[in-house]
């Protein structure tokens, strides 16, 4: 019950969930500047402007623990009173990009957009893939083993075993034995 978990939300550029009415007509869903405005893309937005936000330099997961989502007003204020835990919403290795993109919001503090990210000393990289390889995520096990133990919390045997398959076949651990 306590302390509170904000379940933040994890989407690629662009592919964010939106929900409208049925009586909505789709130009003006797509005319509607708050539906680009999710957690996320307002997390960059407050890496960008506000200082607070500039000044602690925090990672995505620990953003709640100073800030707090107005879901009505899709926006980030400062938080005033009480403790809460982030939680970035979990993904499935095989949604490639996806899976990247939260192992790199798992490890990279204060990222100003989603070009940002693909940033590293320097050199712009394609893919979240390419830019984890090239910040060393990738040659070890860790987020392997963080991804299986998170898992374990509330995934069935069943489930697990499917998902120790699919990081073998699609991830090639250094260490499978270990993991």
């Amino acid at each position: 019950m306590t302390p509170s978990i904000y379940h933040l939300q994890l989407h690629l550029d662009g592919l964010q969930f939106v929900s409208f009415k049925k009586t909505d007509t789709i130009d003006s869903i797509l005319k509607n500047p708050m539906i680009k405005k999710t957690m996320l893309t307002e997390f960059f937005l407050m890496n960008e402007t506000n200082e607070d936000a500039k000044e602690l330099k925090l990672l995505y997961k620990d953003f709640p623990q100073y800030f707090v989502w107005s879901s009505t007003y899709k926006m980030w204020t400062r938080r005033q009173r009480g403790h809460v835990i982030g939680r970035v919403v979990t993904c499935h290795p095989t949604e490639g990009e996806r899976y990247y993109l939260r192992l790199l919001l798992m490890n990279v503090s204060a990222p100003k957009s989603y070009e940002d990210l693909l940033r590293v000393n320097g050199i712009c990289c394609d893919t979240f893939r390419e830019f984890a390889e090239r910040r060393g995520l990738l040659h070890c096990d860790n987020s392997l083993v963080e991804c299986m133990s998170e898992a374990a919390c509330y995934q069935m045997p069943y489930s697990l075993r499917r998902l120790f398959a699919t990081i073998l076949v699609h991830c090639n651990p250094d260490k499978p034995r270990e993991l």
